[in-house]
């Protein structure tokens, strides 16, 4: 009688599994202590998880001019921007103009089509100085099919009319440039932040 092999639990196979790439790490090093992640797999939204993809946080740290840790250790990448990294001209200026923005205070998180990188990291549209927590429009609001998107947005959501989108200002004061993912579906905000750069 032959024994069948159990498959290894790997990053390759949790990805191929739907998992999002900010969980993969944390779920590696657990079960290298004992955790049976067939559990896992019973998970039908693992983006409703608010410890995982909160709504939102205090900031704790501010890396570079589009990317910040909150309190209780995410990271967010902010979508539709791209700031300098480390080393690059302007590095320094646009973590500072970030730091300035948002450093201790409550940034509410708007989730888009795409939610995680392949940095484990989350992927969001940082709202600060909003006047109440806001209504968001779901994460997949845009999405129609395929790459195919609804118009994007250009007010605030109710809850923070007077609030400021984070990602916005970084790129109307010149030190973080929109960016359009290509081959991918539009994102809720990416014209309007578009249109601040021309």
């Amino acid at each position: 009688m032959v024994k069948k092999r159990a498959k290894r639990w790997t990053r390759k196979r949790l990805i191929a599994l739907g998992l999002p790439a900010v969980l993969i790490p944390g779920l590696l090093i657990a079960m290298v202590l004992g955790w049976n992640p067939k559990e896992l797999i019973k998970t039908n939204n693992y983006y409703a998880n608010q410890t995982v993809f909160p709504k939102s946080g205090d900031v704790a740290e501010v890396y570079d001019g589009d990317t910040f840790r909150l309190n209780n250790g995410v990271e967010v990448r902010m979508l539709g921007i791209d700031a300098p990294n480390r080393g690059e001209a302007k590095w320094q200026e646009s973590r500072e103009m970030l730091e300035r923005l948002i450093a201790k205070k409550r940034v509410y998180l708007e989730y888009d089509r795409y939610q995680d990188d392949k940095y484990g990291r989350i992927l969001a549209w940082a709202w600060i100085d909003c006047e109440q927590e806001p209504t968001f429009l779901p994460a997949d609001y845009m999405h129609l099919s395929g790459n195919s998107s609804r118009a994007g947005l250009t007010e605030n959501p109710k809850g923070c009319l007077r609030g400021k989108l984070a990602n916005e200002e970084m790129v109307r004061a010149g030190l973080s440039s929109s960016e359009r993912y290509k081959d991918r579906g539009a994102l809720k905000y990416e014209e309007r932040i578009g249109d601040v750069s021309r």
